[in-house]
């Protein structure tokens, strides 16, 4: 639970997407909605961290046939956004962990009950050392969404979340080279303004229209999902 602070926060997207949302013509993004993604349901964002939502843009052009993000990114940007979150489902916290191993349970009774398979955290091959599928995990938090949703309680607006990634940056660290914090966040109201980063400026109309068009035809070349969702 947050009492309505601001946040600061980044996400990574192309360069034609932070335009839009800086300038008003995007209203907000969509939920990223992959049975995969870590936190569940929510547009997702690096918490003070606009060099790790580069690094994700960056990750997500170079390696367009694994289709990290809905639409193409063809040139890698950050756009940041203010956010004030009242209501948020906060995994770095002792209440928030307490109800997911309180939920976990209960989802796996339903699911039993329901003769439905029971979803997987997995690694995205056997020679990664990070486990990037986390099935499970966006399992339990639908289902703590769903739960609230039909007793009438209030709709987390975010899930927040620690994900150590990456190589140690010494033997038997505990520190990661891409270790992050990210926000799923689900209720757009949160975000009070986006801007850019220092040092960005806008594209100028022409720019803007190249951007996009890049965009169109990297959709049109796109190939069926790598991760399944």
């Amino acid at each position: 639970m947050n009492n309505g602070h601001l946040l600061v926060a980044y996400h990574g997207c192309d360069i034609s997407v932070r335009d839009a949302l800086v300038t008003g013509e995007l209203p907000h993004l969509d939920f990223s909605q992959n049975r995969y993604d870590w936190l569940g349901p929510g547009v997702y964002f690096f918490e003070g961290d606009m060099h790790r939502a580069m690094r994700f843009a960056e990750a997500s052009r170079d390696n367009p046939e694994k289709m990290y993000t809905a639409r193409p990114i063809v040139q890698a940007a950050v756009v940041g956004a203010v956010l004030s979150v009242h209501r948020w489902l906060d995994m770095t916290t002792q209440e928030g962990l307490l109800e997911f191993s309180e939920a976990y349970p209960l989802m796996i009774r339903s699911m039993t009950a329901g003769h439905v398979e029971l979803p997987e955290n997995q690694p995205t091959s056997p020679d990664d050392t990070d486990v990037l599928l986390r099935q499970l995990d966006n399992a339990v938090f639908k289902f703590i969404h769903d739960v609230r949703l039909d007793h009438g309680a209030p709709d987390y607006q975010a899930v927040r979340g620690a994900f150590r990634q990456g190589e140690e940056l010494a033997p038997n660290s505990g520190f990661h080279a891409q270790t992050h914090v990210q926000l799923a966040l689900r209720d757009p109201d949160c975000v009070l303004g986006w801007f850019l980063v220092p040092g960005d400026r806008l594209l100028s109309s022409r720019e803007l229209s190249q951007a996009k068009a890049r965009v169109e035809r990297a959709v049109r070349g796109r190939k069926p999902r790598v991760h399944v969702s």
